[in-house]
């Protein structure tokens, strides 16, 4: 299994895992919202991961520092457009998806030194 399918593999399992702890402490009307954060974060970590390695091959730093800033932007539109637009409840939604954000994110700089390895090794 490569890299990039084990690190795919390990985000859809954070979100997967926070979900389920998010719905189990939270009540029914927050249920929604606690899996629609998941959703939201493990999505797009998937997306950026693999836009880092399609657009920037060999540019890990710029892309983790761009995928900061997009995670960033994430949080600020889900908070100020996609909540009032979707009904979504708050802090549930919010705590879900910075909590995948987060796991993820620590994740991410160990699968993508690994490639640089394997990239300068190659050399």
């Amino acid at each position: 299994m490569t890299k990039p399918a084990v690190f795919t593999l390990l985000v859809v399992v954070v979100s997967v895992l926070v979900a389920l702890a998010g719905t189990g402490m939270a009540g029914p009307e927050a249920r929604t919202g606690v899996v629609a954060g998941a959703a939201i974060g493990g999505a797009f970590q998937l997306l950026s991961y693999w836009a880092l390695l399609v657009l920037l091959p060999g540019r890990q730093m710029l892309g983790f520092g761009l995928g900061m800033l997009g995670r960033f932007a994430l949080v600020a539109v889900v908070a100020l457009v996609v909540l009032p637009l979707a009904g979504l409840p708050g802090a549930p939604t919010l705590f879900t998806l910075v909590s995948v954000l987060f796991a993820t994110t620590l994740l991410e700089p160990v699968f993508l030194a690994a490639d640089t390895r394997k990239s300068f090794d190659d050399r």
